[in-house]
């Protein structure tokens, strides 16, 4: 099972850095984009499958489940799309936009907490609260994994000589 999980992490890990690029053009308009994201997110559905072997087998799981990731997944469209404007001012990036591009972040991590802390009770009340707890830490290491790829393409905005 662990050697399983360890597979399906590394097809995440690639998928997503195949989505960057094609992030790029944007995820809303562009087919390969789209493509892309749903092979992601079959992906991420087979990961928890294996790892959630008790509530695979529940049909209540996998309703509350999409709901959960329709939520989640149209605030990671919003990320992109932050990642796409740092992307189209990084050269130029003023002062006044960097704030703002923080500002969002900040404010769209928010917005994802809030949709997981919503769905805590209802996992709980289908899977129970130790399977929720489970749950929530297959989905932590999946975003890891995705998270860290991004970082490794994201450049770092450089810094201004000291006055």
């Amino acid at each position: 099972m662990i050697k399983a999980f360890i597979s399906n992490l590394l097809v995440i890990a690639a998928a997503g850095l195949c989505l960057l690029p094609a992030i790029s053009h944007s995820a809303h308009n562009d087919p390969e984009a789209l493509a892309i994201l749903e092979e992601l997110e079959a992906n991420r559905r087979l990961v928890v499958a294996e790892n959630m072997t008790v509530a695979a087998k529940m049909p209540a799981f996998w309703e509350l489940y999409d709901t959960y990731r329709l939520e989640i997944a149209d605030l990671e469209a919003q990320g992109f799309s932050l990642l796409a404007e740092f992307r189209d001012h990084f050269d130029n990036l003023t002062d006044e936009r960097a704030n703002d591009l923080l500002l969002s972040y900040f404010e769209l991590e928010q917005k994802i907490l809030a949709v997981r802390k919503a769905h805590v009770s209802k996992f709980s009340a289908i899977i129970s609260p130790k399977r929720a707890l489970r749950f929530y830490q297959v989905e932590n290491k999946l975003d890891s994994i995705i998270q860290a790829d991004i970082s490794a393409v994201t450049p770092l905005v450089s810094e201004e000589p000291e006055s």
